[in-house]
């Protein structure tokens, strides 16, 4: 009985450590305009309890081109672009547009000093696109209308694309599943990110090729001794679970900055000095 009794707390054991036995960490949710991701340098997007994704409104407005106002007083954010004025109060679900009364199913809030709002009421009376991928967790915002989902080709994902970033080349469509973002290029704000995804965060990502990819890519501009030196930290962390502090790396021409949360892909991000 009691070796039953310890097969059967062995077993109890390992289901519980298999891998995929609990529920995977989700990817970060992102914001992309026109193509180019939007960086938030502290407080980041979420999604509230509308299920609206809420975003700090000062990066995304002035991405677009808008001016933005914030009223201590009476708790009040004024965005501004062209002819559009959108005004919210934080807590209220009633916000104003060009004069007129609109109702939202949520509200602004305020957040680490930050003022969040919802992404697409704002975009939206900005005259703005929006368009939400749930698979990768990304709202996508366009200053022109999408193509509708019938009239857009299905791409070819056996088809290697190289890509120039900023001088660096990149493979997309590799198979290794290392996500890599162009950034916006501007002071404070990275030109290249990577993320390197675990299999246990999406089925198939090949953490060993990723890993080969970002170092290839680092090689042609980046000094070796640096590279070697961002490469030797990711490889402390080969699985989702364990953080990895935020460390950076320079050479005399880019700072690179690498770091991943608990149950979290590793983010590498790219800046030139």
């Amino acid at each position: 009985m009691r070796r039953a009794g310890l097969l059967l707390a062995l077993l109890l054991f390992a289901m519980t450590w298999m891998p995929g036995a609990a529920s995977a960490a989700p990817l970060p949710l992102r914001v992309e305009l026109n193509g180019v991701r939007i960086y938030f340098p502290d407080e980041q997007p979420f999604a509230d309890k509308a299920q609206r994704v809420q975003v700090p409104v000062r990066f995304v407005s002035e991405a677009l081109g808008a001016d933005v106002g914030w009223t201590g007083a009476t708790k009040t954010v004024t965005v501004k672009l062209d002819d559009n004025v959108i005004t919210l109060v934080l807590g209220q679900k009633e916000y104003d547009t060009n004069g007129q009364k609109q109702q939202m199913d949520t509200a602004a809030h305020r957040v680490g000093g930050r003022t969040f709002v919802p992404l697409r009421f704002v975009s939206e009376a900005l005259g703005a696109y929006v368009k939400w991928d749930s698979k990768v967790r990304t709202v996508y915002i366009s200053m022109t209308p999408f193509e509708s989902e019938n009239s857009q080709k299905e791409p070819d994902q056996n088809k290697v694309v190289e890509e120039n970033i900023y001088g660096f080349i990149v493979k997309r469509n590799t198979g290794s599943h290392l996500d890599i973002d162009k950034g916006l290029g501007l002071e404070g704000y990275g030109i290249l990110q990577f993320l390197i995804i675990f299999p246990d965060i999406i089925r198939g990502a090949d953490y060993e090729m990723q890993v080969q990819e970002v170092e290839e890519i680092l090689s042609q501009k980046v000094e070796k001794e640096t590279v070697q030196a961002v490469i030797n930290y990711i490889r402390k962390k080969t699985t989702s679970e364990p953080e990895l502090p935020m460390k950076t790396f320079t050479d005399k021409n880019y700072e690179i900055m690498v770091g991943a949360d608990i149950n979290s892909p590793i983010d590498v991000t790219v800046f030139e000095k």
